[in-house]
């Protein structure tokens, strides 16, 4: 694990209120914690931060998105010393999990509120939707992404692929597209989210 935290870097660090999310700057690593300095958007969110609980930790490295669960050991302002855990994944791109968009919402920045008639997934990588009129493929699109835990993502989407339908009896048109200009932190709460949704869903499987 040790290793693994050197050649990452753009680190996002979440506890269990998510609205608490932030970044931050790997100070030391030691044989049996790994010391940190929090960057958080608002002072008080420090607050979620306590000692004994339980922290979801992304960052990015040559071979995809590092992902593991630790333990807060010590806080000192914004210093953390978190526990070294033998478990980690790495997500490559190729593996993005698609999940719905919930109670979220996507709007294209030179478009009307209700251009986007459904969102059909989304994920670290792209997203599938259902506009009222088309979109060029040869083109970037800005748009916002309302994720529904009240996450806000702004980036550019180039449609792959515009194919015509109906949507309730309306004409409407299928893109799908990827995500360009996303930045890493981004990047990684999307896959934050989709980790959360499926698990969400594997807990009502199992109920």
């Amino acid at each position: 694990m040790r290793e693994l935290i050197k050649s990452a870097k753009d680190f996002k660090i979440i506890p269990n209120d998510f609205r608490s999310s932030g970044v931050f700057k790997l100070l030391e690593i030691a044989e049996d914690y790994v010391q940190i300095e929090l960057i958080l958007p608002e002072a008080a969110d420090i607050n979620d931060y306590k000692v004994d609980s339980n922290v979801e930790i992304f960052g990015v490295n040559d071979l995809g998105l590092i992902y593991f669960e630790t333990k807060i050991l010590k806080r000192e302002g914004k210093i953390l010393n978190l526990a070294i855990t033998p478990d980690f994944s790495i997500i490559q791109r190729r593996e993005y999990s698609r999940v719905g968009i919930g109670s979220g919402k996507v709007v294209f920045k030179d478009q009307s509120d209700d251009f986007v008639m459904y969102v059909e997934d989304i994920s670290a990588g792209g997203i599938k939707l259902i506009s009222k009129s088309p979109l060029e493929t040869d083109k970037h699109y800005a748009l916002t992404i309302n994720l529904s835990n009240n996450m806000q993502i702004n980036c550019e989407l180039q449609p792959i692929r515009v194919t015509q339908t109906q949507y309730r009896n309306k004409l409407g048109y299928i893109i799908s597209g990827r995500f360009v200009n996303l930045e890493n932190a981004d990047r990684i709460v999307l896959v934050q989210y989709a980790f959360k949704i499926k698990m969400e869903e594997q807990n009502k499987e199992h109920d």
